[in-house]
């Protein structure tokens, strides 16, 4: 926090995180500040800084941090369709399932790092004799959701699925028709989001059900589905 920032009001960001080490990413100084003017960072304008400052500041009396999460913009399944050919949209895709749990509970996601990406309130399995433990570069442990949390989310999951399905149908937004016409053939995502498999899978999420039991299928199902033919 840094109430004489040349930029009126800043906020250090913390970039780069656990994240953004594990894929290589490095860099110093990403700011939230004011001024409305930015060589890289989130500028808003002083009134907005003001209040975002007076927000963060008093979040830190008794804590020690706060979550910072940064989206282009509200992660709808109308956004998503809008720009769907966009080279970050696997990207933003991942940051949506910590986005649903935020959403549906409206209680800070826990997050963690491993195999290069994000999970999002992990748990350990039931009866699990370990504690977990996450490796940012590591091979994921076998973890679990919590029941509450999973069982709302994947509720949202399921209608934004198929809002999104409906709006590709009904090709909302997309490529500009100028340059639609230089392609007789509907280029598909795989072709034009080589981001997409860059980023490492991760296996099937258990969702535990009141029974204990682990009914990962649909969820499996829809995120191989999701990330192969349309990287949503």
């Amino acid at each position: 926090m840094n109430p004489n920032s040349n930029y009126y009001l800043a906020i250090n960001t913390g970039f780069p995180n656990s994240f953004d080490k594990a894929n290589n990413r490095n860099g110093s100084l990403l700011m939230i500040h004011g001024d409305c003017s930015s060589m890289g960072c989130y500028a808003m304008t002083d009134e907005q800084i003001g209040e975002i400052y007076a927000l963060a500041r008093d979040s830190l009396l008794g804590r020690p941090s706060f979550q910072v999460q940064a989206y282009p913009f509200r992660l709808t399944p109308a956004n998503l369709a809008r720009h769907r050919t966009h080279p970050q949209l696997a990207f933003w895709k991942m940051l949506k399932i910590g986005n649903d749990h935020f959403e549906t509970t409206h209680l800070e996601p826990k997050v963690d790092v491993c195999d290069g990406r994000y999970v999002f309130d992990a748990q350990a399995a039931p009866n699990s004799p370990n504690p977990l433990a996450f490796n940012p570069t590591g091979k994921c442990p076998a973890f679990v959701v919590n029941p509450k949390i999973a069982r709302q989310a994947l509720e949202k999951q399921r209608a934004d699925e198929a809002e999104y399905a409906q709006l590709l149908e009904d090709d909302v937004g997309g490529m500009n028709e100028v340059f639609l016409a230089r392609f007789p053939v509907r280029v598909t995502l795989a072709q034009v989001l080589p981001y997409a498999s860059y980023l490492p899978q991760l296996p099937p999420i258990p969702w535990i059900n009141d029974d204990g039991s682990l009914t990962s299928k649909w969820f499996g199902t829809c995120f191989e589905y999701c990330e192969v033919t349309i990287g949503w």
